[in-house]
C-alpha cells in the first residue's frame, strides 16, 4: 500500500488555519448582525389646506376612509422602546411602547389633533387608522391593523431588536 505524503510549508498550513478562522468569525457576524425587515412608520393627517407636496393621499385597508397624511412620519420604529404582544378578539396586536422622545411627540400630536387620525404604515403600507379622542401622555400606543399575526411576530422582534441595537 502507498502512502502519500504532502509536505506543505508550516507558514502555509497556518496561513488556511487564519483563513478558515476568519471566515468562520465574519460569517457568525454577518448571522449575528441581522437587520430588521419591518419598517414602521406613524403619520398624522393633514387638513385639505395643506399645500400640495406636504401631503400624500392613502386608503385605509377594510374601511372606506381616504385621508391625506403628512409627507413625513411624525413617529418611526426608531422612536420605539419596547414592542410586546398583545392578545385581542380579533388577533395579536402590538403594544408599543415608546421612547422618551417618542412619549413626547405621542403626547403633542394626540393633545393638538383631536378629531384627526393618525395613520400606521409596516413597510410603507398603512394598516390602520386611529381617530385621536383622547390624550396618550404614558407613551404607549395598542397597534391593531390590517396585519396577520405573524407580521404582528415579526414586527415585535424587529423593534426590539433595533431598540435593543440602540439601548
Amino acid at each position: 500500500m502507498n502512502t502519500i505524503t504532502y509536505n506543505l510549508p508550516v507558514m502555509q498550513t497556518h496561513k488556511t488555519w487564519l483563513v478558515m478562522v476568519v471566515l468562520l468569525a465574519t460569517g457568525c457576524a454577518m448571522f449575528g448582525n441581522r437587520k430588521p425587515s419591518m419598517t414602521m412608520r406613524i403619520y398624522e393627517q393633514v387638513d385639505s389646506a395643506s399645500p400640495e407636496g406636504h401631503w400624500r393621499e392613502v386608503q385605509i385597508p377594510k374601511t372606506e376612509l381616504t385621508l391625506r397624511v403628512d409627507a413625513f412620519p411624525v413617529l418611526t420604529e426608531r422612536d420605539v422602546e419596547v414592542a410586546e404582544p398583545f392578545e385581542t378578539s380579533g388577533g395579536l396586536a402590538v403594544m408599543l411602547r415608546f421612547d422618551a422622545h417618542g412619549m413626547f411627540v405621542l403626547d403633542e400630536v394626540t393633545t393638538r389633533d383631536r378629531s384627526h387620525y393618525l395613520v400606521v404604515f409596516l413597510n410603507d403600507r398603512p394598516v390602520t387608522a386611529w381617530l385621536v379622542d383622547q390624550r396618550l401622555v404614558h407613551g404607549q400606543f395598542l397597534l391593531e391593523g390590517d396585519f396577520t399575526d405573524a407580521e404582528a411576530r415579526q414586527l415585535i422582534d424587529d423593534l426590539n431588536l433595533a431598540a435593543k441595537k440602540r439601548g
